[in-house]
């Protein structure tokens, strides 16, 4: 069955949360909220184009090269988003920067995708276990990869996933990562192994907005 458009998947998304979302407020603060909410999206085409949601997309492609070069520090990204440093607790690394946990793992996946295309081994963890309190806990639980078909199929497992600010560059950043697994096992031209991007499956057990993007979201699906 064909995976639907980014911005129309995400354009419902915003709608149903704004009408079924259920108010919540981890940490006093107010949103609206959905639990176990999975969208896919076609990792050849992961760039949300709504105009009015404004994103940035410089910061876009440098966050998703930051994490592909596996940096954790503040002035690697600094530049390209002014307010992300408050997120820091010592304002030099990021504790829950992704690139790190991504370097360490990704020779282990590929070797499992190449050593086996059928495996359902081929992950990444991200959350770290019993996190001491910190400014930046990750929203990531796991990456898992399975190639299936010649296809490379990416499943993403979020605890918490905030459907206006960061869904757009996850989407991104995700895809980014699973091209870049395409290019490290085709560049191996082991016995003809060609894959390319297929379907990334994103699922969130808390998929959410802020009370403070409310107005914004209304205007997002009234246009």
């Amino acid at each position: 069955m064909p995976i639907k458009d980014f911005n129309l998947t995400w354009l419902e998304v915003i709608e149903s949360t704004l009408t079924n979302g259920i108010f919540r407020s981890p940490r006093g603060i107010p949103t609206l909220e959905t639990i176990h909410r999975t969208i896919q999206v076609d990792m050849r085409r992961p760039v949300l184009t709504v105009e009015a949601r404004k994103l940035s997309y410089t910061f876009m492609l440098a966050e998703a090269h930051w994490i592909l070069s596996g940096s954790d520090r503040v002035a690697d990204i600094e530049p390209y988003n002014k307010n992300i440093a408050k997120f820091s607790d010592d304002g030099v690394i990021f504790h829950g920067a992704y690139g790190p946990k991504v370097h360490s793992q990704i020779a282990g996946v590929i070797e499992k995708l190449i050593d086996d295309p059928d495996t359902r081994q081929a992950c990444i963890n991200i959350w770290r276990e019993n996190p001491l309190p910190s400014k930046d806990i990750p929203c990531t639980m796991s990456i898992v990869f399975q190639i299936r078909d010649t296809k490379l199929h990416c499943s993403v497992f979020m605890r918490s996933s905030d459907i206006w600010l960061g869904l757009p560059y996850d989407v991104f950043n995700f895809s980014m990562l699973s091209h870049w697994v395409c290019a490290l096992i085709n560049e191996r031209n082991i016995d003809g192994l060609r894959i390319t991007p297929g379907a990334l499956s994103l699922t969130a057990a808390s998929s959410h907005l802020y009370e403070n993007n409310f107005e914004a979201a209304n205007r997002v699906i009234s246009i």
